[in-house]
């Protein structure tokens, strides 16, 4: 069995920078909720082993304490979102033990590990953050949402869904968000423009309307 040494061995800062890089798009997922400043904590806890370069034995210390903690959290702190620092402490208890100097096969095997599950779940963040949030972006709307009255609003929902699916709408519903109401006229993505201009007047013409405006796919789907 080698010396240890006096510095880290580079294969454990390479983990422990992997832990933070899966941190990363958590902060990013979640960089608009009331979440936010509990997972830049987290982040942060994460981060900690990284600034102990030349003290082997307090960046394992440090990276089994922090990589437990987040693994204990997980199940508690389901609702606020503390799962999602699973990758990271999987990748810190690695990084812990990961040292070829003593353990010259074995540290090889959890590098190979950390790195698949690293790249495991970047690709599979990514693939989800595409699919929620960057393609409805990017999506071309296929919905008008209308600002109701709230007099007016469920009176003659039934009538606006016939006469409007005569015009090329697929569906017609009605959403309340706190004190504003809405009339949300589905149609297909292959309505012709003429038609879409004639729905949206039609829907102008409504009782109780008085904003027609798209409404992007990532808020009415």
């Amino acid at each position: 069995m080698g010396a240890v040494g006096t510095r880290v061995h580079w294969l454990q800062r390479a983990l422990a920078a992997g832990a933070v890089i899966a941190a990363l798009p958590v902060l990013l997922w979640t960089l608009t909720s009331y979440l936010f400043p509990l997972h830049v904590l987290m982040a942060m806890a994460v981060a900690v082993p990284l600034f102990l370069p030349r003290r082997p034995s307090a960046f394992t210390r440090v990276g089994v304490i922090v990589g437990l903690g987040l693994l204990a959290l997980g199940l508690p702190g389901f609702l606020l979102g503390m799962f999602l620092f699973w990758p990271s402490a999987l990748l810190l208890l690695l990084a812990a033990f990961a040292d070829p100097r003593v353990r010259p096969v074995s540290a090889k095997i959890m590098g190979a590990v950390g790195g698949l599950a690293a790249a495991w779940f970047l690709a599979a963040f990514g693939s989800f953050y595409w699919h929620f949030t960057v393609a409805p972006a990017l999506a071309e709307p296929h919905t008008y949402r209308a600002v109701s009255d709230p007099d007016t609003f469920y009176a003659e929902l039934g009538e606006h869904d016939e006469r409007l699916k005569r015009l090329g709408a697929t569906s017609v519903t009605g959403t309340a968000d706190g004190d504003a109401h809405y009339l949300d006229v589905r149609f297909p993505d292959d309505l012709p423009e003429a038609r879409r201009a004639a729905l949206k007047r039609e829907i102008e013409k409504l009782p109780g309307v008085s904003r027609v405006d798209l409404c992007p796919v990532r808020d009415c789907g």
